[in-house]
């Protein structure tokens, strides 16, 4: 009996987008990366003592902004009510997957490594001018969404702090109210794109009792970095030289009422809508990632040749391949399936979106792990990106929420009775 396929590839629609990216980046992009292989290839040549990226390499990422915003790329999943394309979710999937498939890691220009959680070339929710702001007042957007959809300034997602990373409700900024305006006191820590944002949307405690209570209490700021708040210092991790990733300190900062972003008291609501745009995206980029990495393990274990043979005859390595495939193609269908879900749903599918940032990331990690074992010797060098590969993965088990809280996530909903597999 004949019966009509599932089809799990991108519409005709969302291809010609993806065609169009990868035409850009040849075009644009990549001879950008090889003139500026002195600052780009070496992460030494990257990055100051401090951590920060060097003037030129922030220039450049700047130049890329504008050149995708131009392109009409980088505002691509920003809501249209913002100015942005308005793609949605399972677009945003496609997309991610199919970038990092074809470009893989540490493109510092492209896609994400070399210690870089964010590219320049697509505008995310902890950078650019996501749903987290349309709440944003007229004046407000009036005044600063053109700098962001230009790519002429960055935002940050001033959520997390020293004692208060997965557990939210363990916030310790306050923003207490004088007069008619709200003054900002606290330190955040791991927040990416710190120390190079022009603009941070800032979460502080404004009424403790609700906190403690878990029913709210927290409220969003908008805050121009010239109101005051400072980069105390760049965290790089992994032996990486730098990162993207600061401590801020807010020491007294006053901003107007204006710069409240919705409702007072309901900023872990849009905190947390945030934070699930991004889980999802990190899988799907780790999906892509997987498959970039399967096909360079495929290809050579085929040129490799050990006691005469090439690798790909043995069977040890036809097993790792094999288990590749099983962790590529499971990521690309929970993610594909979690965003055709989150697109034609009324309310965010939470535990598809905490299992796809679980399997995915930690999958991506077992396959670059495997491709660094078929190529040896030659796995653990640095021209090869797959270290950038496995690193990247690793990192990305801990930001938007580790491993295990995704894991806890998906229990309390089922045990809620929210149970449906499909």
């Amino acid at each position: 009996m004949k019966t009509e396929g599932v089809n799990l590839n991108p519409p005709e629609d969302i291809r010609s987008i993806i065609d169009s990216l990868f035409k850009f980046i040849d075009t644009e992009i990549v001879p950008l990366e090889k003139e500026n292989k002195k600052y780009l290839d070496n992460e030494a040549d990257m990055y100051e003592p401090s951590g920060y990226l060097k003037k030129e390499v922030i220039e450049l990422r700047k130049y890329v902004r504008k050149k995708s915003a131009s392109a009409g790329f980088l505002s691509m999943f920003v809501p249209e009510s913002l100015g942005g394309m308005g793609l949605g979710p399972l677009a945003s999937v496609y997309i991610n997957i199919a970038l990092h498939a074809r470009y893989g890691p540490g493109r510092p220009l492209i896609t994400p490594g070399k210690g870089l959680l964010i590219t320049p070339l697509i505008s995310g929710f902890v950078d650019g001018p996501s749903p987290v702001i349309e709440e944003m007042s007229d004046e407000l957007k009036k005044a600063y969404l053109p700098l962001l959809l230009s790519g002429d300034k960055t935002l940050c997602f001033a959520l997390s702090e020293p004692e208060a990373g997965s557990d939210i409700w363990s916030l310790k900024t306050r923003a207490e109210k004088r007069g008619k305006s709200w003054v900002i006191n606290g330190l955040k820590q791991w927040i990416t794109n710190g120390p190079y944002a022009d603009f941070a949307v800032v979460f502080a405690v404004t009424d403790p009792d609700m906190l403690k209570q878990r029913k709210g209490g927290i409220t969003a700021f908008f805050v121009e970095k010239e109101r005051g708040w400072k980069v105390q210092s760049v965290i790089p991790y992994l032996g990486h030289f730098g990162s993207d990733t600061a401590i801020l300190s807010f020491d007294n900062v006053e901003v107007p009422e204006s710069h409240i972003i919705g409702e007072v008291n309901v900023g872990f609501f849009k905190a947390m809508q945030g934070i699930d745009i991004g889980r999802l995206a990190i899988g799907a980029i780790c999906a892509g990632l997987s498959e970039w990495a399967l096909n360079e393990s495929i290809e050579y274990s085929k040129q490799r040749k050990a006691f005469g043979n090439p690798i790909s005859e043995y069977q040890a390595i036809q097993f790792m391949l094999a288990d590749s495939y099983i962790d590529t193609y499971t990521s690309q269908v929970l993610a594909i399936h979690c965003g055709w879900k989150a697109e034609n749903s009324d309310t965010l599918p939470v535990k598809e979106i905490s299992s796809v940032k679980a399997y995915c990331v930690e999958a991506c990690q077992r396959v670059f792990d495997r491709a660094i074992q078929i190529f040896g010797g030659m796995g653990l060098t640095n021209e090869l990106r797959l270290q950038d590969g496995w690193r990247l993965a690793r990192t990305y088990r801990i930001p938007d929420g580790t491993s295990e809280i995704q894991r806890r996530t998906i229990a309390r909903r089922l045990l809620k009775g929210d149970t449906k597999i499909l």
